[in-house]
């Protein structure tokens, strides 16, 4: 047999393979031997059957299968002889039986494991934050624990940054309304009967819009000039200047309530105390924090390896994941009630976005699963049972019915894959040489567009 590898970047390869001719009559006439013992023909008893015969009557069934296996045999030897770790068969093409000495070749495309080699893991330098809780930590939380309770109250003043406004508007370009002088702009730019916005000092709505609104009264007509940023994600409108003719409909003081007996009874019961509320607030800081902690320990010993090897990746895995990763965000962004004109719009950022974070992902996959050949790593009978008990829950399926399900689709062998790079990672993390320094500000996550 004779075997020549093309490598090519992006982890493939052409293996071009030519079979003798002796080895193809060979497998040809076990081929026909078989058909012979098996199949029925009229005149003929059972085993009986003449080669010619059968050649006749199963020709096109005995060739296909003698190339089946020719392929088959042709590329386990192309994989043992070239020492190939092949992901998967891309393509077999240029199938040809040669009239002159009766060899059979072909050309098969491959998907191939990328080769490295993992610089030194144990042992990798992380720098991770003291974990400490004080008491401002705990008043922080139950200030938003409060802030969920809070109810607003009409008043008849003047709004000031902390109140809410009750607000319509109607918005104009170039003295034209927006809805006429460009249909597709978001709606809620083109105006709203009625909402209720919470006006921050800190602006994550319209740049300018809430400070505008300060001062505003009950019955009070303003116009708000808004200019938008560069970086709008609406394009036609970047840098441009709308107008917002704005009616407020009512001024609401927020309340946010004390930490008082009956307060503490609504959030714990009758035997919940200040003391045991805060230590429970305590904990509960203690625990965001450790995983915090975990996952800043994670991205360290992750972004170590990493910046130390580059290597070419499987275009088709990464196409599979930048896929996967744009329904995602597509998914997202419907539910959060983004037009699909506008995604459309940003396919192509959408798209090198998720390319991107596809390519990371499997680099990191390839690293960890090489991590876990070298050390042995596996994942135990009792963790996959756990994950796919824990799936089965989020799915709300019978556990037995799921994992019977799971046999038969092909998503165990998945699952546990996830498993081994976990287990691999947290290897990794075990092993991590960890210097601990102050503890820093938590980033605490910012409201979004302070509509009440």
């Amino acid at each position: 047999m004779t075997i020549n590898v093309e490598h090519q970047p992006n982890c493939r390869a052409i293996a071009h393979i030519r079979v003798p001719g002796e080895e193809v009559a060979k497998q040809r006439k076990a081929i026909v031997a078989y058909y012979a013992q098996n199949v029925r023909l009229p005149g003929f008893r059972p085993g009986k059957v003449p080669a010619a015969a059968v050649e006749k009557r199963h020709g096109a069934d005995i060739q296909s299968e003698l190339e089946r296996q020719l392929i088959n045999d042709g590329l386990r030897e192309a994989v043992k002889r070239e020492g190939l770790d092949v992901l998967s068969i891309l393509g077999v093409n240029d199938r040809i039986t040669h009239s002159t000495d009766k060899s059979f070749s072909f050309s098969a495309e491959l998907s191939l494991t990328p080769k490295f080699e993992l610089p030194e893991y144990k042992g990798i330098p992380v720098k991770l934050a003291r974990i400490e809780v004080t008491d401002a930590d705990i008043d922080h939380d139950l200030l938003h624990l409060r802030e969920r309770y809070a109810t607003f109250e009409d008043v008849e003043r003047a709004a000031g940054f902390g109140d809410v406004v009750v607000l319509g508007y109607k918005g104009s370009l170039e003295g034209q309304p927006l809805a006429e002088a460009m249909p597709d702009a978001p709606n809620h730019l083109q105006g709203i009967e009625e909402n209720w916005f919470l006006l921050d000092a800190e602006e994550d709505f319209l740049p300018g819009f809430y400070a505008g609104l300060v001062g505003i009264s009950k019955g009070e007509e303003r116009t708000l000039d808004i200019t938008l940023p560069e970086t709008f994600p609406f394009e036609a409108l970047r840098g441009k200047t709308i107008s917002l003719a704005t009616n407020c409909k009512g001024v609401k003081n927020k309340a946010i309530p004390a930490i008082d007996a009956e307060f503490i009874k609504k959030i714990g019961g009758e035997d919940m105390t200040e003391e045991t509320l805060r230590g429970e607030v305590k904990e509960a800081i203690r625990r965001r924090r450790e995983q915090n902690r975990e996952n800043d320990k994670a991205n360290q010993v992750i972004g170590h390896i990493v910046e130390k090897l580059e290597f070419d990746l499987p275009q088709e895995v990464v196409n599979r994941e930048a896929q996967r990763r744009t329904n995602d965000i597509a998914s997202r962004a419907l539910q959060q009630g983004v037009p699909q004109e506008e995604l459309i719009k940003q396919q192509d950022e959408i798209l090198s976005s998720a390319t991107q974070q596809a390519r990371n992902s499997v680099k990191v996959s390839f690293i960890l699963g090489e991590v876990a050949k070298k050390e042995g790593i596996i994942a135990t009978d009792q963790q996959l049972m756990m994950a796919l008990a824990n799936i089965a829950a989020r799915q709300k399926k019978p556990v037995k019915k799921f994992v019977q399900e799971a046999q038969k689709n092909g998503m165990i062998d998945g699952v546990r894959e996830d498993l081994i790079l976990e287990n691999a990672l947290q290897f990794l993390k075990d092993n991590a040489q960890v210097e601990e320094t102050e503890p820093e500000a938590e980033h605490c996550d910012q409201h979004s567009p302070k509509e009440a």
